[in-house]
């Protein structure tokens, strides 16, 4: 009796399956009303079994229980088992009803199998985490202590305790690679300490602890990445740069390394640049409309000098690699110069900087006017050579974009005063200036609001018009951070006659900056109240982004 129930239960599994496979986006079923306008039909098949949906950022693993299912079987299946009491295996699946699946999982470990479901991309993620890395530092570790016990016996080590070609260690270094560029990592730290060996991850702009390791794993995972990235793997004296190209899943990245020595082992910090960064447009970086059209007139201009001014890591170089894609044609001749060469963009010519060889910034400069230019991008105006070759340029009928690191707009125009740039020259060739900031955008599924007090308005200098103020909290999408992604926050200074005057008067950046304001401009704080009205980030955010200019 028990049998037929099970039977014409599991009958009536598959035919909702088969309606999700004749139907997989639901519509004929949604206008039918039988589903919800927004409901799937996996959602009506776990709410008709019972099965209970599981947040995996919000539950504790049992490392000993993880591994109770082989990472073959739990990638195969996409499932991962988390908690075990009494004989009760609960069990995360992306597809709870696969009745083989479960039917594998119990003969494995001899247990009741309590079904949970999850999404997928968070099953994926655990199992790197608590699977793959997992496994990978449990056989390196053993693999180490192996070699450490021999070697302290006076054994000669066998070529199976290999420290740079050991497969665990590739295995691990490039599921945390992996890991990384799924995660939109900006950069991986790996640091060698006295007692340990941490890798921290940069999501956002802020470094999170992500693993920590034995340290006696340092020297074979540091050298698996010199390795990788053609870096000499016998020098440990002496910085090294080396570059390599990854892939995760259907994405290709550039991975650019750096080596560094330290009283504990080297340090080597993992660059990861994604080619969509250099595909973002005006609007993706969080221009609001009047700063885009300023922006783009400027742009139209045949000649000047645009600058785009903030502190390292503020998306200067991701801001310039905007215009350019708006500037470039066929008709054009653009050249940029940098150091380095982050993103190679179709139809730029692209000049890296190699001081080494003697190509510095002016020299290249130089170079680059007999290649009858029409529009030269520079890296970084960083001295006074580079500032007057650029003006020059800029006044003599090329469009000259570059950067400069400066907190405000106006100290940008006073900083080429103090390099030597005679107050004539500045004013006929600078057209507009772009002080910007990165501040990190909410997550759209988890931010809460709250009601803002008269106090808070009075103190945090609001306007009126913010009656709300939003916070993160974290969810599965985010990862658990509230975060999501970075958006920009700008002042954009109009270049106007009275600006002119100021600086032929060399006037101080509180007095330009004063007269800009009283010309339209809103200052990167303003800008920042404008996206925490918008529901985009948090006042905190924008108060620790904004501090040095406010202050």
């Amino acid at each position: 009796m028990m049998n037929n129930s099970y039977l014409s239960f599991q009958e009536l599994t598959d035919e909702l399956k088969m309606l999700l496979a004749e139907d997989s986006g639901g519509d004929d079923l949604r206008r039918s009303g039988f589903l919800a306008q927004e409901e799937t039909l996996d959602e009506v098949l776990r709410k008709f079994l019972g099965i209970p949906e599981v947040s995996l950022t919000q539950v504790t693993f049992d490392p000993e229980v993880v591994r109770l299912i082989p990472e073959e079987t739990a990638r195969r299946y996409t499932l991962i088992p988390y908690q075990c009491h009494d004989g009760i295996l609960n069990v995360a699946m992306s597809d709870p009803t696969n009745e083989q699946a479960l039917r594998t999982i119990r003969i494995m470990t001899g247990m009741e199998i309590v079904p949970f479901y999850a999404r997928k991309e968070d099953i994926q993620t655990a199992i790197r985490q608590h699977l793959t890395v997992e496994q990978s530092v449990a056989q390196l570790t053993h693999l180490t202590d192996q070699f450490h016990r021999e070697m302290n016996a006076g054994k000669e080590t066998s070529e199976s305790i290999s420290w740079e070609e050991d497969a665990p260690t590739l295995r691990l270094v490039y599921s945390l690679l992996q890991e990384a560029v799924i995660e939109a990592v900006s950069d991986i730290h790996w640091e060698p300490h006295q007692n340990d060996f941490v890798v921290r991850y940069r999501i956002d702009g802020k470094l999170i602890k992500k693993h920590t390791l034995s340290s006696q794993m340092a020297r074979t995972v540091i050298s698996s990445l010199k390795v990788m990235s053609n870096m000499d793997v016998a020098e440990r004296r002496i910085p090294q740069d080396g570059r390599m190209s990854f892939s995760a899943g259907s994405r290709r990245v550039d991975l650019r390394m750096s080596s560094l020595p330290t009283v504990h082992g080297e340090k080597i910090v993992v660059r990861i640049l994604d080619p969509e960064m250099a595909q973002r447009s005006l609007e993706e970086l969080g221009m609001r409309s009047e700063v885009k059209a300023g922006v783009q007139g400027l742009l139209k201009h045949p000649n000047g000098l645009i600058l785009v001014v903030g502190p390292t890591g503020s998306g200067k170089t991701t801001t310039l690699y905007a215009l350019l894609r708006e500037l470039n044609a066929e008709e054009q001749n653009i050249i940029s110069i940098e150091e380095p060469v982050e993103y190679q963009l179709p139809g730029i010519n692209q000049v890296q900087v190699n001081l080494p060889a003697g190509l510095s910034f002016a020299v290249g400069l130089r170079h680059i006017l007999r290649q009858d230019p029409d529009v030269i991008m520079i890296g970084e105006i960083r001295d006074e050579e580079t500032a007057r070759i650029a003006i020059t340029a800029s006044l003599t009928g090329h469009l000259v974009l570059s950067t400069l690191h400066t907190n405000t707009a106006a100290e940008a125009l006073v900083r080429l005063l103090d390099m030597g740039i005679e107050p004539y020259l500045l004013a006929s060739a600078v057209t507009g200036v772009l002080s910007q900031r990165l501040v990190r955008r909410l997550c759209d599924v988890c931010k809460k609001s709250s009601n803002v007090s008269d106090i808070e308005k009075k103190a945090l200098r609001l306007p009126a018009a913010i009656k709300q103020l939003y916070h993160s909290q974290g969810c599965p999408k985010c990862l658990g951070i509230g975060f999501r992604g970075r958006i920009g926050i700008h002042e954009f200074l109009p270049y106007n006659q009275e600006i002119r005057e100021l600086i032929l008067a060399r006037h101080n950046s509180q007095d330009i900056e004063r007269q800009a304001t009283l010309s339209g401009m809103l200052t990167i704080y303003e800008d920042g109240l404008l996206k925490v009205a918008q529901g985009l980030t948090t006042i905190e955010e924008v108060l620790f982004t904004t501090s040095e200019t406010e202050g």
